[in-house]
C-alpha cells in the first residue's frame, strides 16, 4: 500500500464524518417537527420537515463509504503500511 492510498482513505473517512452528521442535523430536524407538530404548530413543524427530508439522503453515502473503507484486504493493508512506517521510524 502507498502512502497516497493511505490518505485516499483518510479523506474517505472525513467524507464520512461530514455525512453522518448530516444525517444526524437530519434526524435533529425531524424531532423538531414532531414537537411543533404536537404543539399544535403546524408551520414550524412543516418547515423543519422541509429541512430534514433532505439531510436523509446522506444515508446512502454513509452507508456506502462505511462498506468500502471498513473492506478487510483494505484494513490490513493499512495496519502493515503503519507497522513498517512506525519500525522505520524507530532506528
Amino acid at each position: 500500500m502507498k502512502a497516497s492510498k493511505l490518505y485516499f482513505r483518510d479523506l474517505l473517512g472525513l467524507a464520512l464524518v461530514v455525512s453522518a452528521i448530516l444525517v444526524m442535523l437530519g434526524g435533529i430536524f425531524g424531532v423538531l417537527a414532531v414537537l411543533n407538530y404536537f404543539s399544535h404548530e403546524e408551520a414550524l413543524a412543516n418547515t423543519y420537515i422541509h429541512e430534514s427530508i433532505p439531510l436523509f439522503i446522506f444515508l446512502i453515502p454513509s452507508y456506502l463509504l462505511g462498506k468500502y473503507i471498513n473492506r478487510p484486504k483494505w484494513v490490513s493493508e493499512v495496519e502493515e503500511y503503519q507497522l513498517e512506517a512506525a519500525k522505520k521510524a524507530s532506528h
